[in-house]
């Protein structure tokens, strides 16, 4: 399903529908208006994305809004090197075809400075043509398939909320670091391709007569890298710096983002001194000394945030006091490229608690904590009942305290799931906050989930990967997926072994499903025998991805299988297994 709306015309429209708390809930006089020096702030922070190729030094350039990331072209003697390649094919050829005005040079080498979707998976547009050499870190191609396997549902789904993917230009402003990210669309497909050049530490090569240097810098992610043009002076940041407070942590989800690891990886920079410094996301900075005194800020920025953080779980604070306790510094929080366009504090603080504390906040009260069903009836009963407590939200609605009012109706909705008045509170809170978040990431998550309440959807992108990028991924990233679909209530009772072989590939998979756990391992096709498993099935390695990526029917590529053991009913039900379940969304009860 495919939906676009704004957040002004999703309230309107939904006045009529949410009948039951639609007017009634706001004073005489009071509207969900946008806040305009908000909705101003956005659009002025929009100029930092203005489309164009800009010329860095004599032979680099930089394409800034064609996607959410920038694309850089380091012009060679005999051929290009290209770093960062957009997030799709489709945003990739629009930044091609404006590079190649400018040369017509092969692409000898591709650098991808990290593993995120907005930097890797146009390759193959740049590729076209040649065989360039790729540089990666040595574990960005790990990463890669770990988000395009085992998680990608649920990072998906938080993703196309955070992007603002199913609203138009009026709730979209800008995406923080970028004008918008371009997967999610319809007709968006991926060309990743895997590196072929990876180091641990530094590297230093030379390509089409360019001198380069890869050195890692831990900082947004793990993987990511700087690219140094000593001759040129230019150093590319990647993800490292960019004209917003840094995503110390993404609430689309991600694993521990080392503050300590990216203050110290920024002061690489410093003690490197560019004259040129180009982000990967925003505008390049020219001048030694400006790029220093912004960096100095900026890595400040980020251990202030560390240090406090520390020093307030040693004082015993839980998360929610950390985030009242952690306040930038004036000449901080006020500094123009530190606005929280993209992460912000209080997140930031949150993500420090958990990466060194894990989940326990040290209250005994939250070892064995109330369920979210059962914590929602005793709000209930505090309330003197469901008539109540709703009252309570409708109170809240109308004195402007929205976050009090989506966090009621969170309560009303794991009692009542389907009561049309109280998802429509909880449409007009969101709403309401989306219109006031400054932070693109925070606007776009709350006028997403409004949608999805008003239009009864889930937010999934439908873009599908390239046939060749799906012929590089391993098959035991698809393996690896599989076991983490399996439906445990179905297969509780069951005790059923499958064998998959892949001639092709000469690989086979045995697959174990044991009560409830899935076992999956590697053997070798020629050593298995029909006493192994109860099921054992030939198949095409192509034809088995593009099954499990959904770009071809189960119907269509089941039968194509040759089944030595068992047949195509039986295999068919133990795939059924591990049919992917509709996800749910944030106010609904567990199923």
């Amino acid at each position: 399903m495919k939906i676009k709306a704004s957040a002004s015309m999703i309230f309107l429209l939904s006045l009529p529908f949410f009948m039951g708390c639609g007017p009634h809930h706001l004073q005489k006089g009071q509207s969900l208006k946008p806040d305009i020096q908000t909705e101003e702030a956005l659009r002025k922070h929009t100029d930092i994305f203005k489309q164009a190729v800009e010329r860095i030094a004599k032979n680099v350039y930089v394409a800034i809004g064609y996607g959410l990331a920038n694309s850089i072209m380091i012009e060679g003697y005999d051929g290009l090197i290209i770093v960062d390649t957009m997030e799709t094919r489709e945003t990739a050829r629009s930044v091609l075809a404006e590079f190649r005005k400018i040369s017509a040079k092969p692409v000898k080498a591709i650098i991808y400075t990290h593993n995120h979707t907005d930097h890797v998976f146009g390759a193959d547009v740049f590729a076209s043509g040649s065989e360039p050499a790729i540089y990666a870190h040595e574990t960005t191609d790990y990463l890669v398939n770990r988000v395009v396997g085992e998680l990608r549902p649920a990072i998906n789904t938080r993703a196309m909320r955070m992007f603002g993917t199913f609203l138009d230009q009026d709730g979209l402003v800008n995406a923080g670091i970028g004008p918008f990210l371009g997967v999610g669309k319809e007709e968006s497909t991926l060309g990743y391709m895997p590196p072929t050049v990876t180091f641990k530490d530094r590297l230093e090569a030379r390509v089409a007569g360019i001198r380069f240097e890869l050195i890692h810098a831990p900082g947004e992610t793990d993987d990511q890298l700087y690219v140094w043009l000593p001759d040129q002076r230019v150093l590319i940041c990647g993800d490292n710096f960019y004209w917003a407070f840094p995503n110390l942590y993404t609430i689309r989800g991600t694993s521990f983002r080392s503050l300590k690891q990216w203050y110290q990886s920024i002061d690489i920079i410093r003690a490197i001194r560019p004259e040129y410094l180009v982000p990967c996301h925003t505008r390049p900075i020219q001048g030694a000394d400006r790029i220093y005194e912004i960096l100095t800020d900026y890595r400040d920025a980020i251990q202030f945030v560390h240090d406090q953080s520390i020093r307030g779980i040693n004082m015993g604070m839980t998360p929610g006091e950390l985030v009242e306790f952690v306040t930038l510094p004036p000449h901080l929080k006020d500094a123009p490229y530190l606005q929280p366009f993209y992460g912000t504090v209080a997140w930031s603080v949150r993500a420090m608690f958990s990466g060194n504390m894990g989940w326990f906040d040290g209250d005994s009260a939250s070892l064995d904590p109330l369920s979210r069903k059962a914590q929602a009836r005793l709000m209930a009963e505090l309330a003197g009942g469901e008539a109540g407590l709703y009252q309570h939200a409708k109170n809240a609605l109308e004195k402007g305290e929205y976050q009090a009012a989506l966090q009621l109706s969170g309560h009303l909705l794991q009692l009542w799931c389907d009561n049309t008045d109280y998802k429509g509170l909880r449409f007009l809170a969101l709403t309401a906050l989306g219109e006031k978040a400054q932070n693109p990431n925070a606007r776009h998550y709350y006028l997403t989930e409004a949608l999805e309440i008003r239009e009864g959807f889930v937010a999934s992108s439908p873009v599908k990967p390239g046939t060749e990028m799906l012929r590089r991924l391993p098959l035991a990233n698809f393996f690896s997926a599989l076991a983490v679909s399996l439906n445990a209530e179905e297969s509780r009772e069951k005790d059923i072994r499958a064998i998959v072989k892949f001639p092709d590939t000469r690989q086979a998979f045995f697959v174990h499903v044991r009560f409830g756990v899935a076992e999956i391992n590697e053997r070798r096709p020629d050593a298995v025998t029909l006493a192994d498993a109860d099921i054992i099935v030939t198949a095409d390695a192509q034809k088995w991805k593009e099954m499990l990526a959904r770009v071809r029917s189960p119907l269509l590529v089941l039968p194509t299988f040759d089944y030595e053991k068992g047949n195509l009913l039986s295999f068919a039900g133990f795939m059924k297994l591990f049919e992917p379940q509709a996800a749910k969304l944030p106010h609904e009860p567990a199923r």
